[in-house]
């Protein structure tokens, strides 16, 4: 194998495009500031607001506990109390509200049981003014009102969970805190990187999303490396990078606290080492420790979602091939291989998985030791997903992902009649469509006797076959989200098709491919990133489809 040198003057391009992305991903990606102190009382607390107000609105952020329900009561002297408010159904690290109109000089919440956790709360009159209390009648009370300069004035994107961050994002910040966890149907590593965000920034719309938004990042110079190596070339390096960067399904979905973030990752750099290892192992520690690194990322991968055991099928089909040659050359090297494949692909990952419940299991409320809480929890996220049969607005099969014929919509808000706000998650059209053709040209270049890049493409279907074939067979309700780890490898299927049928008889279409790939991700910009909108543009410009729901 050729020696795989990235020099200083073919890393300014990745840069730049690096950077252009790191400025997109990190736009409005949200608040930096939220709410951090909770109320916890069970008791009825009262606050006094100093004379008669009118009351109008009621804001508040609940924190992890949505499952207690709270009555609001007001009085103008402190003796007669009359019911104002019933406060049920609301979402956890979001800002809820509800309408009042009541005059009053003193309010009071009244808790229906133990557990309430309410981050901050606040009132407003009719002129939307906030008013705060002048006398709190219990010290512990006076965190409701701590943080009044982040009251927002309606809930938004920016400062509240949107879609399953209400499961994952929460999840994080419980195993934080040793809280009882509420999203246990996936692995806890995902929610681990949460969490661990989280106690640097703190609970807030920034803090939950940026370990996946940094994943994100962190896939592109992976891309450039795979693209590179496959093909041994700065510029198709950079060409699978590119169109990675601006499909529509990296962007929206490492920006949102889900875990579809991290296994993605991890799927990309466990198939690099792999590859790495097939190029280069004639050296037998640098094929240990490439083959030690795939059983690092495969074992994260699996413990951030089970959908990593996908990528974990693929590898032997690739891996055995070349060490059967490796036996060829030298028998003792490649028993040493071998042998080494049960630590780096059965011990590391188990593990690493079993190292990944630690704060699921501290968090617990079961007394029954370690393992037997894991594996009560593989019990019932198994059953969970077996007999998820319920369907849902925005589910699509397998098929429709490829089409792309029906997106999921996460978020949508009001601004104005004319301008709304939307984020959406597919694919970027030139991508995903043209991936179509170039899965259906590397399958027929497998017949052409010319060809000698036969290793490359069978590397490269197996890859994406391992990822995207098992959904075929699922009939559970499933997303376009779950082709994400796909993506990766619908690029570098791109790349060769590019490379060795586009190029050489039409080398101008490569760019013009480019070009039409970031047109269309600055078109559809507004609906990933939850930018304002017309609603008259996207009906008229970006809603392809009538399944297409977009703002």
């Amino acid at each position: 194998m050729d020696k795989f040198l990235i020099t200083a003057k073919e890393t300014a391009p990745l840069l730049v495009l690096m950077v252009f992305y790191i400025t997109l991903a990190f736009f409005n990606l949200g608040n930096r500031e939220s709410p951090q102190t909770a109320w916890t009382g069970s008791d009825s607390v009262i606050f006094d607001f100093g004379e008669a107000r009118h009351f109008s609105r009621f804001q508040f952020m609940a924190g992890a506990r949505h499952d207690v329900d709270f009555m609001l009561f007001a009085s103008e002297d402190g003796n007669d109390w009359h019911f104002s408010l019933h406060v049920q159904g609301f979402d956890v690290f979001a800002w809820s509200e509800r309408q009042m109109d009541t005059v009053a000089k003193y309010v009071q919440i009244v808790p229906f049981g133990p557990g309430l956790r309410l981050q901050e709360a606040a009132f407003r009159d009719q002129h939307d003014n906030l008013m705060t209390p002048v006398h709190l009648f219990t010290p512990e009370s006076y965190v409701l009102f701590d943080e009044q300069e982040l009251v927002p004035l309606s809930r938004s994107f920016m400062n509240s969970f949107y879609f399953d961050e209400i499961f994952h994002a929460r999840t994080g910040y419980e195993l934080l805190h040793g809280l009882p966890v509420y999203e246990t149907t996936h692995p806890p590593m995902g929610k681990n990187f949460i969490a661990l965000s989280v106690s640097v920034f703190g609970m807030t719309p920034f803090g939950w999303r940026f370990p996946g938004t940094a994943a994100g990042i962190l896939m592109i110079p992976l891309i450039y490396i795979f693209g590179r190596m496959i093909f041994r070339s700065a510029f198709w390096g950079m060409f699978a990078a590119f169109i990675f960067t601006f499909d529509f399904m990296p962007f929206v979905q490492t920006r949102i606290a889900t875990i579809d973030s991290y296994i993605t990752l991890f799927v990309i750099a466990s198939y690099l080492c792999m590859y790495a290892y097939i190029k280069n192992n004639e050296t037998l520690w640098k094929a240990l420790l490439l083959l030690f690194g795939c059983g690092l990322f495969i074992g994260l991968a699996i413990a951030s979602k089970w959908q990593g055991v996908y990528a974990a099928i693929g590898l032997p089909f690739v891996f055995f091939p070349v060490l059967l040659s490796v036996y060829q050359r030298n028998k003792r090297e490649a028993w040493i291989t071998f042998g080494s494949c049960f630590a780096f692909f059965i011990a590391i990952p188990v593990m690493i998985y079993l190292l990944s419940y630690i704060p699921f299991v501290r968090a617990s409320a079961a007394d029954t030791g370690f393992l037997s809480t894991v594996i009560a929890n593989q019990q019932h996220m198994f059953s969970y997903h077996a007999e998820l049969l319920e369907g849902h607005t925005f589910s699509s099969r397998w098929w429709e992902w490829l089409l792309i014929t029906r997106p999921i919509f996460y978020y949508s808000n009001t601004i104005s009649p004319d301008v709304r706000q939307g984020i959406s998650a597919f694919g970027n059209p030139a991508v995903w469509w043209m991936g179509i053709f170039a899965a259906i040209y590397a399958v027929s270049a497998l017949f052409d006797k010319k060809q000698s890049e036969d290793q490359t493409i069978v590397f490269l279907l197996i890859a994406y076959a391992a990822q995207f074939l098992p959904w075929v067979f699922v009939y559970r309700a499933t997303f376009i989200y779950h082709y994400f780890p796909s993506v990766p490898f619908v690029v570098l299927l791109i790349t060769f098709f590019f490379k060795n049928y586009v190029s050489p008889k039409y080398p101008r279409a490569v760019w013009g491919y480019g070009a039409v790939v970031l047109g269309l991700f600055i078109l559809f910009f507004p609906v990933l990133s939850g930018a304002p909108v017309s609603v008259h543009f996207v009906q008229t410009f970006l809603r392809w489809f009538p399944a297409w729901v977009l703002v």
